[in-house]
């Protein structure tokens, strides 16, 4: 599986010249738009794509500019990985503004700025293991689209067991990060 998944980023950095090597790393702090061409949404393209949120889910969508109307193995695989790489670029960000904005809260700060960037890596990657493809869909202008999504319970959930490692287990804690409460408020959080 990881053989597979390096060898389509090594094919689609050799072959595809839509990406640069910065935009395939999803925990890089570029944010430059490396996409060359941007997409432009019928008016004719399903409900999914003018909003791909969904309730319990976090979701995103990659899309692929296609040169002939057929869609090949290599553009499914292109376009999915665009979709991955949004994906863990989304869960990654969200993770590190919700620790440091709870770290902010905090009357003593931790100081656990590295930790955290490597915690929201790992949870980026494992909830990329577990998203679904949910829908796909080839425009008339030879745009395929590809929405994936993961379980906001499951995010959640690694966002507490993490927190269980770096913190103190601790009263505050407790109430703000690994109660259930806390929990479902996170969910919504992860949602945005």
């Amino acid at each position: 599986m990881i053989k597979t998944l390096f060898s389509s980023i090594y094919l689609i950095v050799l072959f595809s010249g839509c990406f640069s090597v910065s935009s395939l790393n999803p925990f890089s702090d570029d944010t430059e738009e490396t996409q060359k061409k941007q997409v432009v949404i019928s008016d004719n393209a399903p409900i999914w794509i003018k909003n791909p949120n969904e309730k319990n889910y976090i979701s995103v969508l990659g899309y692929s500019f296609l040169k002939q109307k057929e869609v090949s193995d290599f553009d499914k695989k292109r376009t999915l990985l665009n979709a991955s790489n949004n994906l863990s670029k989304k869960i990654y960000k969200q993770v590190v503004t919700y620790y440091k904005e709870y770290e902010e809260k905090l009357d003593r700060p931790s100081g656990f700025d590295k930790d955290i960037h490597n915690i929201a890596e790992q949870i980026s990657l494992k909830a990329l293991s577990k998203s679904k493809i949910k829908d796909s869909w080839l425009s008339e202008d030879n745009t395929l689209f590809v929405k994936i999504a993961i379980d906001s319970d499951f995010v959640a959930t690694q966002i507490q067991n993490e927190s269980k490692n770096i913190y103190k287990v601790d009263e505050t804690l407790y109430k703000n990060v690994l109660s259930n409460r806390a929990k479902a408020l996170l969910i919504e959080y992860l949602e945005k």
